[in-house]
């Protein structure tokens, strides 16, 4: 079945979503102090999370019957970002991983071993919610996304080298409990 270019047109709404429009919000633990920069303007890369509904399978007779089982997400989420000469975001990361594990004595901060349970049944003291919000072309949220009791489990390296002139960057990869869609 043939159709024209403005029909095509007509479903893709606005264009289409465009990819470099979004921001995200790092929200840190109250034993962390926020960098003096705001991370959605330094965060260069992510994406819009993943989500699976499982299935098992029922036999009935010799037949099986697929149903529906529980939703698992991805085990990690990831931000690129692009480093200031304060390193002003990569400190406060790593200042939080300190927190969950000493870089001398592989010990949890005294602050954060107690279980201080707030109403989403999170860890307070260590676990924070970030969103990402994907935008419009005019500027306006077409959606956002929450992650639930996120932390930072992997800070990657940053590259260095005579024979490059470009910004630096570098991966944090978030652990989290679940997202929703806001």
């Amino acid at each position: 079945m043939a159709f024209g270019i403005s029909e095509f047109k007509s479903n893709l709404k606005g264009g289409g979503a465009k990819s470099a429009l979004f921001q995200v919000d790092l929200n840190y633990p109250s034993l962390v102090t926020p960098p003096s920069v705001n991370a959605k303007f330094l965060i260069s890369a992510t994406s819009i999370p993943a989500s699976t509904v499982g299935t098992y399978e029922v036999f009935y007779h010799g037949k099986s019957i697929k149903v529906a089982a529980d939703r698992t997400y991805e085990s990690t989420w990831d931000t690129t970002i692009i480093n200031d000469e304060n390193f002003a975001i990569r400190k406060k990361i790593e200042d939080w991983m300190k927190l969950l594990s000493n870089h001398e004595l592989n010990t949890r901060d005294k602050r954060v071993t107690r279980i201080d349970v707030n109403k989403e049944g999170k860890n307070a003291a260590y676990k924070q919610d970030l969103i990402v919000r994907q935008h419009s072309k005019s500027g306006s949220i077409l959606e956002s996304y929450k992650f639930l009791g996120a932390f930072p489990t992997a800070l990657s390296t940053i590259a260095l080298s005579w024979e490059s002139n470009t910004i630096e960057t570098y991966t944090c990869g978030w652990t989290y409990d679940c997202w929703k869609r806001l």
